[in-house]
């Protein structure tokens, strides 16, 4: 096989589900050999017949593992080594070395090596020790992902014993293995991510990444490197390649949140990747091959978006070939207490603080409530009481938010009648609590402007610059 055929930077190369892999070597036969041994493996093989050839291929392709010969002319394969992990770290290398030593093994796996293989070789000992790097190196990923997941604290994926929840629940488990888009629609706070998390946890990809994105997260100019990834020199400041969170699930499920947030230009570049099974990462022509399972998310009716222009109609039926909807927390009221005893639960373990039960006053202003923020506000409602209440005692009305003890006295005696300008004070404070004080994101949630905002807080004695 002619090596400098096979090397061309511009050539489309796909990457199978077994892995990628680049052979090094100036020997054509050995080159052959391993090619053959590895793609029966089912892996993607490329080879070269020198190292400055395969820094040429690196530069536009990436490839999870790269067999080297130390012993090449010109640039040897240690110096190789060095700017192969200066060029991208995630790169695993084998040397291969036809002059078993201790010197020239210590001195690679000191180079940053991951393994070395003696000549001659068998097939199956060359396979064995690839694939014991690539699944260590698939495991260390899928802890960190791992890690990831357990740091945001979700607790159970599923609590509320509601009929519409039960329901859902129902069609959602069904659905689950099922290897079909998801779309799932409800508002803001009400539990979408872990619906979609209950969905990975049941389907036959459990064993691979789930990869949540909140497409809202980062800003427009970077959206397409975080979903796609970016070679090294796509842009100022890209000194590595960087893989997107595509390829980061790869046989997995991406997850991305608020999708209807997301720009037409990256809705073009999505649809392509869903229909054609493949990426290209910014500043690279080669395609990559992906095999995720998507589960998208919007607080938004995206069937109304389509109609008025905001989402593409032929993306729009691509990621909803099933759709859940997920009802607001003052829809299952039957669920507040048990998430709220849920949280309480999580909680005093978190802060390690010993909280007995939940009076039943606060009980009752919780059932009272019209969680505006649903889930997430009764997280943030139980966690904030937890801090302010004693270890070892019940958790009590003056132990909520402002906002909420302000409505004790709607429970007690006689109803009282709020005037609208009252009510509005109210809801204003609601809001800046559940923002913790930043104004910019509550005249956004309040659909004013700052200025607005501002005033309105000035008219009521607390507006003060900032």
């Amino acid at each position: 096989m002619n090596g400098r055929e096979q090397t061309d930077p511009t050539m489309s190369a796909l990457v199978p589900d077994g892995g990628s892999i680049l052979v090094v070597d100036d020997e054509p036969n050995i080159c052959q050999s391993i090619e053959k041994a590895l793609e029966r493996s089912g892996y993607q093989v490329a080879t070269c017949a020198d190292a400055v050839q395969a820094l040429q291929l690196l530069e536009h392709r990436s490839v999870d593992l790269v067999l080297c010969d130390i012993r090449m002319p010109g640039m040897d394969g240690l110096e190789l080594l060095l700017k192969i992990k200066e060029l991208d770290p995630s790169i695993s290398v084998v040397m291969i070395t036809g002059y078993a030593s201790i010197e020239s093994a210590v001195a690679s796996m000191k180079a940053g090596a991951d393994d070395y293989v003696s000549k001659p070789f068998r097939p199956a000992e060359l396979r064995a020790a690839v694939a014991k790097i690539l699944s260590r190196k698939r495991l260390a990923v899928e802890n960190v992902l791992l890690k990831r997941e357990l740091a945001k604290n979700q607790g159970p994926m599923i609590v509320g014993n509601s009929p519409m929840m039960r329901r859902l629940l129902d069609e959602a488990l069904l659905v689950a293995r099922q290897d079909v888009p998801v779309l799932l629609l409800g508002e803001s706070g009400t539990g979408k991510e872990v619906l979609a998390r209950t969905i990975h946890q049941a389907s036959l990809r459990k064993d691979h990444p789930f990869v949540g994105v909140n497409c809202t997260a980062f800003p427009d100019t970077l959206a397409d490197s975080e979903l796609f990834g970016y070679v090294r020199g796509a842009f100022t400041g890209a000194t590595t390649m960087h893989r997107g969170s595509f390829e980061v699930a790869h046989l997995g499920t991406l997850f991305l949140d608020e999708i209807g947030e997301m720009k037409p230009e990256i809705q073009v570049k999505l649809l392509r990747a869903l229909e054609e099974k493949e990426i290209k990462r910014l500043g690279s022509e080669t395609p990559v091959r992906v095999n995720v399972r998507l589960i998208a998310a919007s607080n938004r009716n995206l069937a109304e978006e389509v109609n008025i222009g905001n989402f593409r109609k032929d993306l729009f039926y691509r990621i909803s070939a099933v759709t859940l909807t997920l009802p607001p927390l003052r829809e299952r009221i039957e669920d507040i207490e048990p998430l709220a005893r849920h949280f309480l639960d999580f909680f005093t373990r978190e802060l390690k603080k010993s909280i007995s039960d939940i009076s039943p006053d606060v009980l009752h202003l919780l059932l009272s409530h019209a969680w505006p923020g649903n889930i997430r506000e009764l997280r943030n409602v139980i966690e904030r009481a937890v801090i302010f209440a004693p270890s070892g005692a019940v958790l009590r009305a003056a132990h909520l938010p402002n906002y909420l003890r302000q409505s004790v006295a709607s429970h007690t005696g006689e109803p009282k009648l709020a005037s609208l300008s009252e009510m509005e004070k109210l809801h204003i404070r609601q809001v800046l609590e559940l923002c913790h004080g930043n104004r910019s994101r509550a005249a956004e949630v309040l659909k004013i402007s700052p200025v607005t905002l501002w005033r309105k807080l000035k008219e009521e004695g607390s507006g003060s610059e900032e």
